[in-house]
């Protein structure tokens, strides 16, 4: 019943892209955004002159980025709209809607500012990059290869565009060519803790026990990285190094302690190895604290008390993953039990 959760990373590089933001409305009696003064004094100054001088894209454009940094994204969009209908010149002005179009979910919009960044200016690497990390998003690998392609021809060494290629090549089942963009990644920087996760990642879905020197080296830059020590804590528990792995996803909780994954795994460990049913309890409880709808928590539990000779609260949980998961059939099966 071992919770297998290999998706270390999660794509953690597009933080520029998908963090999630409070949006606020900002629009006056007619829909548009209202350029009354708010409690921003930098936006007030810039309103004042706005008023002043409409048509002045600079001013819009700052007044934009004032907006981003308040996570009001709707006048931010409506003032970039206005200062690209200005000057559809300006890099930056795209680059920005570029960004603030896929936090509001405009991913064609978004798209469609990078390419014209790149028709201004060929030479607009990061522009590359972004459309490798939206392609890459959309799960159109071969297109995101190609932006990630573009910049190395020039930037070998760039570590977010092997990265990028690295991510794409394992989402196309090219894990050979992935371990090597992965390891090129290393050699050019031994610091790169991502690199370092994902050969983990990788090595450790082949059983080959480089898994491990990779996940040290991870946790050699970053001690505290909850992805490398849940990875090495996996790896140590299905070598059978269970105290090595107990302490690994101890440390894990004690950084976080709704880490659901190192609670289960725990509770797993206790269960099924060490045959401490009531710990194992524990953990599975804490498990479910995290993500109530934590089906195979609730299961796991059910099958600890129904060993531990209470059969009402094993009932309870088996009802509650069927609740959860009407086809779970582990659930149903104890359920027959009772």
């Amino acid at each position: 019943m071992k919770r297998i959760f290999f998706a270390l990373l999660s794509l953690c590089f597009f933080n520029c892209l998908l963090t999630s933001c409070n949006q606020k409305n900002g629009k006056d009696e007619e829909g548009s955004v209202a350029d009354s003064l708010s409690g921003n004094k930098q936006i007030n100054e810039l309103t004042i002159l706005i008023k002043s001088e409409p048509g002045n894209a600079a001013l819009l454009f700052k007044r934009a980025k004032a907006y981003e940094e308040e996570k009001n994204l709707t006048a931010a969009f409506t003032d970039l709209e206005k200062a690209v209908q200005l000057d559809s010149t300006k890099t930056e002005y795209l680059m920005l809607m570029s960004d603030i179009s896929f936090k509001l979910n405009k991913i064609k919009n978004s798209k469609a500012c990078l390419e014209k960044v790149r028709g201004i200016d060929p030479e607009n690497y990061d522009a590359a990059l972004r459309l490798s990390e939206l392609y890459l998003y959309v799960r159109q690998n071969n297109l995101s290869i190609q932006y990630a392609d573009t910049v190395l021809g020039k930037q070998p060494d760039n570590g977010k565009a092997l990265l990028l290629k690295g991510f794409n090549l394992k989402e196309k089942g090219d894990t050979t060519g992935a371990v090597k963009v992965f390891q090129k990644a290393v050699e050019y920087d031994q610091q790169f803790f991502e690199a370092y996760v994902q050969l983990g990642v990788l090595f450790q879905a082949q059983n080959n026990k480089l898994a491990l020197e990779y996940y040290n080296n991870a946790l050699r830059i970053k001690p505290n990285a909850e992805d490398a020590l849940y990875g090495r804590g996996l790896w140590y528990q299905d070598h059978s190094e269970i105290n090595k792995a107990i302490q690994d996803y101890t440390s894990i909780i004690q950084l976080n302690p709704k880490n659901k994954n190192a609670h289960f795994n725990l509770g797993y460990i206790h269960q099924s190895l060490l045959k401490v049913y009531d710990e194992a309890a524990k953990h599975y409880t804490r498990a479910i604290e995290a993500d109530p709808s934590y089906v195979e928590a609730y299961y796991n539990r059910g099958v600890c008390y129904e060993t531990l000779g209470n059969i009402s609260m094993a009932r309870v949980d088996y009802e509650k993953a069927i609740e959860i998961k009407p086809d779970y059939e582990p659930a149903k099966n104890g359920l027959s039990r009772m």
